[in-house]
Order: structure tokens, then C-alpha cells, then sequence
């Protein structure tokens, strides 16, 4: 996993606390134990001016995920570097410090993707599989105790089961609805700090225009020179749109409406594992720790904002949605637009290159802006996908759990009755059975151990 992080304003609150709960899930559940799958990055370390600044920036994030108690583990995990920099390098056919400091972070993702993340694969897996099992064994152990007349469920108790199949699903419904309920306050959150934030875009895209450069003439060069600063327009309108996404969408907006629906999320799944819990000791059931395991899986889809964007950020994935579609298409219109009323303005004997400059910078912002208003439409689709698919993805992690506790309810209902109905002989022979399977699903949990140290020792 990458994590992304603003050099300028390095590790916020938020990134701590989201960080921390990275580290647990990726670990299934072991909260004292560094990750050796996470790659920290300081993304726009050139915003950061002096070599003391860089150092001070260095040490704060260093200190906190590898300090005394480590988030992280591994060789060349922390990485400082300005993705735009090294770009511009990269166009430019120059090497310097940031095209350096870009290249030792793919250099050490790919030695991580060729010899590392084979063992980190390993133990998911094997972990993930070591819950299906123990799912199974505990269902099969529960199963050999109603056998057994262990596990005794009166009328009254079958009843009041019923209720509580019934309560569950009625918990489900609250959950969706307020999961809905927590979109529409997101929607109109953003839509406020949309408008705020847009009212100073032109005056901050006119100051961040003064430093726009093209070595290509106005006169002699004129496409190429427009081409130049179309691109630095682009460029400069996706900072913006993506510090607006990272700064105050995620950061603020969702993070608070996540907090929100996750604890009322965890508030109805403890109340379902509660009742369990009281059932277990009034009948010697096992039933809250299948629903634990049940829960425990649910992890990797409580992993906070990571995976918006396929790695880009929740501003990258909005700025894609805005300015990247658009593509050279974009570029082309307004050099079209520029060199027919420059040409016509102008013509070829003006001399005043700073003026003429200036007028290609205004023409750029007017269809740059043009185009960016026209391509709101887009800003609310893209919105909508990335807000949908957050709490979508929570909602029908719970719904699982809650399946998964009416599941074992109805179970162990079926159970009683089949037991109940029942001759010796065929009880007999079912407990055989489960006796049988118990055993070979231990031997499989043994054989994942070996595979295990195996995979640890090389």
C-alpha cells in the first residue's frame, strides 16, 4: 500500500489516526505489530524551500511511523519526492534531485513487487483461510453439542430467537438509512466548499500564471508556446482541484461522515453480538465468536480513503475527472481559438512579445475556464462515484455481517429441530461425520503453519 502525504503540511491528525487503523487491518487485527507492506510518501517536498525545512519535514515523519512504536517495517519504506518536479525532468531530459528521489521509490516498489510482497500475499491468504476455517470448525463443534443435547432451545427461546432474526434485519434497514442520510450531508457540505473555494480560483490560477515560462516565441513559435502554457493551465488548475479534493473533501468532509456512519455501524453490530454473548452463556452456544470472525473479515473494507483513484487521491481522481478526459482535444480547441484571434488581433508585425504573452495567457484562461465550467457535469458524476463507492462499500460489508448473524440464528434453529427429529443411529453417524471433517480441517490449519515458516525462513 501507498500512503500519500503533503510535504508542506506533513502527517495531519487525520493521516495519524487513519494510518494507525492501516496498519491494524492490513495486520488482521494485531495492533502492536509494524506493517512491512506500506510505503510512506511525502508528496510536493519542493514546496518546501529550505534544507532545514526539508530535514525538520524528514525527521517528523520519520519519528512518528518507524519511532518506538513503529507503524511501519522494511528497507526503504519512507520516501520524499515532488511527482511534478521530477516530471519536468523527466520532459525536460535533465537529472536532478527530485528525478533521483522519484526513481529510489519506483526502484524500491518494484523490489518489493519482485521479492517481498510474495511472503506478504502468503500470510493473507493464509489467513484469510485460517478464518474460513475456523468458522467451520466452530459451526461444526456447535453442531456436535445440539447433538449431543448440550445446546437445548425451549419454545420460549425459539421465539424469542424469531425476534431477534427480526431485529436484525431491522438494524440492517437503519444502517442503509442513515448511510443515505450521510451522502446528502456530504453532497451539500461539498457543494458549499465547492462555491468558496471557487471564488478565489481565478485570482489564485492569475497569480500561479505569472510563473508560467515557454522558451518558444508568441510570434515565431506560436502553437508551441500556447501548447506550453495550456499544459502549466492544466497543471496548476489540477493542484488546486486536488488540494481542494485531499484538504477539505477528504479530510474534512467525508473523514467526519465516515466517523459518523462507522460508529453507528459498530453501535449495531455490538448491540447483534451482545445478544449473542447472552444467548452463548444461557445455552453453551458459540455464536458471538462466529459472528466475530465474521466482523474481523469485514477489516479491509474499513480502510478509510485508500483506494479512491487507483492510488491518486480523492483530488487526483476529481482533477481526472475534470481536466484528463478532456485530453489533447482540450489543447487543440484552444489552439485553434488562440491563433485565429491572435492572428486576427495581432498579425506578424507586432513586436510587443511581454503584451502578446499576455494576451495568449488571457485567451487560455477565458476557454480554459470555459471549458472547466462546461465540464461540471463531470465533477458530479465523478463525485458521486467516489462518495457512492466509500459508503457503499461499509454498508454492504455490514449487511454481510448481519446475513451472517441471521445465517447462524436460522442454524441454530435447524439444528435443534433435525436433533430433535432424529434417531440414536442417525445421530450417532452425524457426529461421526463431524468428527471426521473437524479433524481433517485441523490438519489443513497444521499444514498452513509449515507453508508459513517455510515462506518466513526465505
Amino acid at each position: 500500500m501507498i500512503f500519500l502525504t503533503n510535504a508542506s503540511r506533513p502527517i495531519t491528525q487525520v493521516e495519524r489516526d487513519l494510518l494507525h487503523d492501516v496498519r491494524i487491518q492490513l495486520n488482521h487485527g494485531k495492533e502492536n505489530v509494524p506493517a512491512n507492506n506500506i510505503f510512506i510518501v511525502g508528496n510536493f517536498i519542493d514546496l518546501v524551500r529550505s534544507e532545514k525545512g526539508r530535514e525538520q519535514v524528514q525527521q517528523r515523519i520519520e519519528r512518528f511511523v518507524q519511532g518506538q512504536k513503529p507503524i511501519i517495517t522494511g528497507e526503504n519504506r519512507v520516501h520524499f519526492i515532488s511527482a511534478q518536479a521530477a516530471l519536468d525532468a523527466i520532459l525536460q531530459g535533465t537529472e536532478d534531485e527530485y528525478l533521483k528521489g522519484f526513481q529510489k521509490f519506483t526502484e524500491s516498489i518494484e523490489k518489493f513487487l519482485t521479492f517481498d510482497s510474495g511472503i506478504v500475499k502468503i500470510k493473507h491468504s493464509i489467513s484469510q483461510i485460517n478464518q474460513v476455517i475456523e468458522k467451520g470448525l466452530d459451526g461444526l463443534y456447535q453442531s456436535q453439542n445440539t447433538l449431543d443435547g448440550k445446546i437445548q432451545i425451549s419454545e420460549a427461546e425459539k421465539q424469542k430467537i424469531l425476534e431477534k432474526i427480526g431485529e436484525a434485519s431491522g438494524r440492517d434497514v437503519k444502517i442503509r438509512l442513515l448511510a443515505s442520510q450521510a451522502i446528502g450531508t456530504v453532497f451539500e457540505e461539498a457543494a458549499e466548499s465547492w462555491d468558496q473555494w471557487y471564488e478565489g480560483l481565478g485570482d489564485r490560477m492569475a497569480e500561479k500564471s505569472q510563473h508560467w515560462y515557454s522558451e518558444h516565441s508568441p510570434v515565431w513559435s506560436q502553437d508551441k508556446l500556447i501548447h506550453d502554457y495550456t499544459n502549466q493551465f492544466i497543471r496548476d488548475l489540477s493542484k488546486e482541484i486536488d488540494e481542494w479534493g485531499n484538504t477539505k473533501l477528504k479530510d474534512v468532509i467525508l473523514q467526519k461522515n465516515l466517523k459518523y456512519l462507522d460508529t453507528s455501524i459498530a453501535y449495531e453490530l455490538d448491540a447483534i453480538q451482545g445478544q449473542f454473548k447472552s444467548l452463548d452463556e444461557h445455552i453453551q452456544t458459540n455464536l458471538s465468536q462466529q459472528l466475530q470472525l465474521s466482523i474481523n473479515g469485514i477489516n479491509d473494507d474499513f480502510m478509510g480513503l485508500g483506494g479512491i483513484g487507483g492510488g491518486v487521491g480523492i483530488g487526483g481522481a476529481l482533477a481526472a475527472g475534470l481536466i484528463v478526459f478532456t485530453g489533447v482535444g482540450f489543447i487543440a480547441v484552444i489552439v485553434a481559438s488562440l491563433a485565429a484571434a491572435i492572428a486576427g488581433s495581432f498579425g506578424f508585425g507586432m513586436l510587443d512579445f511581454d503584451g502578446l504573452k499576455d494576451q495568449i495567457k488571457g485567451k487560455i484562461f477565458e476557454l480554459g475556464f470555459q471549458k472547466f465550467d462546461e465540464s461540471m457535469e463531470k465533477f458530479s458524476d465523478k463525485l458521486n462515484e467516489i462518495v457512492g463507492s466509500v459508503f457503499d462499500k461499509r454498508v454492504e460489508s455490514a449487511s454481510r455481517v448481519i446475513a451472517q448473524a441471521i445465517a447462524l440464528y436460522e442454524n441454530l434453529l435447524e439444528q435443534q429441530e433435525k436433533a430433535h427429529n432424529e434417531t440414536l443411529e442417525q445421530r450417532e453417524a452425524e457426529k461421526a461425520w463431524i468428527d471426521q471433517k473437524c479433524q481433517e480441517l485441523e490438519q489443513i490449519q497444521n499444514r498452513l503453519e509449515v507453508i508459513l515458516s517455510k515462506s518466513a525462513i526465505v
